[in-house]
């Protein structure tokens, strides 16, 4: 299966459980775009007995080159044995994983196996403190660390260790085609929320403080809802009164043509409340449909420097929910203003988050780790811990052949069971992390 091309060949490998993902998104422009100016790209997913399934992925998420990475047994050495028969079938120049550390390991050990030019980086999606605990953990495995978010950049050389000459920025890319003519504002003024519906990153309970806020300021308005998530019950709750009378919409799930077409080429404003973005593609998708953005300044947009003030959005204080009402209204009373932020935003789509300048993006920086040494000097790693009985009296290996052989299934363990998203073990909240990203994060904005 070994496929050569003018730039090198690369396999991506990604978890099939989450087919309604920001990263199958990402996934579904970058392959192809990767392919059009000359990567080999093979697109592997893991699969297992339950959660991470292949087919089903690709029912939403169609890819024409693409291997699945099959572990059943739930072990480490499961998973770790999954990635190296895949690299063994493609021979890849270089592996890039997507929130699984077991496949960092896995091409370690092929690469120690006999593929000593085989290039390995991680990509990081989140502010999470147990992502950057899987950077400082095989940072020395690593060729390049790809980060869509410049504070993601800083906390995987702060935090993670990393070497910033082995750290790449590589933002999201939207469909950009141009100013759009949007339709006529309307009355009642139609905003929208995209996203998860979760309370820890999202903030969707900021949702009624300020609905009822442009309530008192007599600020006519209907609220569209696109998402799913586990808070949906206790939002519905809370928006008892504005759903009854009609002002509030949830819609669901929708792909993303449904949301361009039902949501975003409708609406007037994208309202964000979260926490904490590494993009979002949902502002950016918004932006290139010419949607005016109230947003809070979430953790992460500080060091980017994308979202300005009453250039290209509104922004007001994470949990504010008065200022984020008051910057709706100000949308509805002010036309003039929010021409001027949509042709702000049309300018920033189309210099830094289309597609076309995500794609160049990624393929100077994987020209660049191409090009780079490899560390062939890479450490022995140890093996993995016992995943049960089995391990402590035969040894990983041998306990893992006979697993295989006798089709034993790993216990359910939910899709993080199957395949981890990380190894890491600092918890969520952890206060020292979030105080360091914030001070990181918040001294970029005030100098900006």
């Amino acid at each position: 299966m070994t496929i050569s091309s003018p730039r090198g060949s690369l396999l991506f490998v990604s978890p099939s459980a989450y087919v309604l993902s920001g990263l199958a998104t990402w996934l579904d422009y970058l392959v192809p775009g990767l392919r059009s100016v000359g990567w080999a790209v093979t697109l592997g997913l893991v699969a297992g007995p339950r959660y991470h399934r292949p087919k089903r992925y690709l029912a939403r998420h169609p890819v024409d080159n693409w291997i699945a990475i099959s572990s059943s047994t739930g072990t480490p050495e499961g998973r770790m044995r999954a990635v190296e028969k895949a690299i063994e079938q493609v021979a890849p120049d270089m592996v890039a994983t997507v929130n699984l550390p077991d496949c960092v390991l896995g091409a370690a050990r092929a690469r120690r196996r006999g593929r000593p030019k085989l290039k390995i980086a991680m990509t990081v999606h989140g502010i999470q403190p147990d992502l950057y605990d899987d950077l400082r953990a095989y940072g020395s495995l690593l060729d390049r660390v790809y980060c869509t978010n410049r504070l993601a950049c800083r906390l995987a050389t702060d935090l993670g260790g990393i070497d910033d000459r082995r750290v790449s920025h590589v933002p999201y890319g939207v469909n950009y085609s141009g100013c759009i003519v949007r339709p006529a504002r309307a009355e009642p003024l139609r905003i929208a929320f995209v996203g998860r519906l979760e309370q820890d990153q999202k903030r969707i309970f900021d949702l009624a403080p300020i609905l009822a806020d442009l309530d008192a300021q007599g600020v006519p308005y209907e609220l569209q809802i696109a998402g799913s998530g586990p808070d949906e019950s206790l939002l519905r709750q809370e928006l008892t009164e504005p759903l009854a009378a009609g002002r509030v919409r949830f819609l669901g799930f929708l792909s993303p043509d449904e949301l361009q077409r039902q949501v975003l080429d409708q609406v007037d404003v994208l309202l964000l409340t979260s926490d904490w973005e590494t993009g979002p593609l949902v502002i950016w998708e918004a932006m290139a449909a010419g949607v005016l953005v109230v947003s809070s300044r979430y953790v992460g947009s500080g060091l980017e420097g994308a979202l300005r003030h009453e250039e290209n959005a509104l922004l007001f204080s994470i949990g504010d929910s008065r200022q984020a009402a008051l910057n709706v209204r100000r949308l509805w009373q002010e036309p003039d203003l929010g021409e001027r932020l949509r042709a702000n935003a049309y300018a920033l789509i189309e210099e830094c988050y289309s597609i076309p300048v995500s794609v160049a993006n990624w393929d100077r920086h994987l020209r660049a780790m191409n090009e780079q040494a490899s560390l062939q000097a890479t450490p022995a790693l140890d093996s993995p811990a016992a995943a049960g009985r089995l391990d402590r009296w035969l040894g990983a290996s041998l306990a893992e052949t006979l697993r295989s052989r006798v089709g034993r299934i790993g216990p359910d363990a939910g899709p993080g069971g199957e395949w981890p998203h990380s190894h890491g073990g600092t918890a969520y909240w952890n206060k020292d992390f979030w105080s360091l990203a914030k001070r990181l994060d918040e001294r970029a904005e005030a100098s900006a």
